[in-house]
């Protein structure tokens, strides 16, 4: 992988994609959800999963369902992802429900993901 950043921060997020994306094929929901409307930002490689027509991506301990994004999310790019959203205040079988979903392509390959 080849990945060229204008900044130190920009490292460190490309360390907290690949250490998030690691060990991240379990898909279960935790048992917390955040409090209703807190806004959540997570960082890591969305992952289909745990029923079919979920994906989620799993941060600081916690797996967020990214049903509401719009448009939704690419799995086929097989990269990190940025998400920003709030949390809706209840929790489904794809993690914790998040509303006014934002993401942003990070570039940077999830781990298992082949080298083009």
């Amino acid at each position: 992988m080849r990945v060229t950043f204008g900044s130190m921060a920009a490292i460190a997020l490309a360390a907290v994609v690949t250490s998030a994306c690691s060990g991240q094929g379990s898909g279960q929901a935790e048992a917390s959800a955040a409090p209703q409307g807190e806004r959540v930002t997570a960082v890591g490689c969305p992952v289909a999963g745990p029923t079919p027509g979920c994906v989620t991506i799993k941060s600081g301990g916690k797996s967020y369902d990214l049903a509401a994004a719009n448009p939704a999310v690419d799995l086929s790019r097989k990269v990190g992802i940025s998400v920003t959203g709030h949390a809706a205040g209840e929790v489904g079988a794809c993690g914790i429900k998040l509303s006014d979903v934002e993401v942003e392509y990070l570039g940077l390959e999830c781990a298992g993901t082949p080298a083009p």
